[in-house]
């Protein structure tokens, strides 16, 4: 199935395509929703691996939070 992405230009506009999607009875999921849920998962493969120190996770973290986010914007 293919998936769209829609960037609202201010609340109004997301809620109205929330509106939207729940009259059509369409799946919502926002991307926040969606990077918890990919860290959840990524967290309960990883729950029984051997232990890494505190400064590996917080390096790890920190270069996850400062990635450049691509931009799905057209560029045309």
């Amino acid at each position: 199935m293919k998936s769209i992405i829609i960037h609202p230009k201010d609340e109004a506009e997301l809620n109205f395509f929330l509106e939207l999607a729940n009259r059509l009875d369409v799946k919502i999921t926002t991307s926040e929703e969606l990077q918890d849920d990919q860290l959840l998962k990524f967290m309960e493969e990883n729950r029984n691996t051997g232990k890494t120190d505190r400064k590996a996770i917080m390096d790890s973290l920190h270069n996850i939070l400062n990635e450049d986010q691509p931009s799905y914007k057209n560029e045309d």
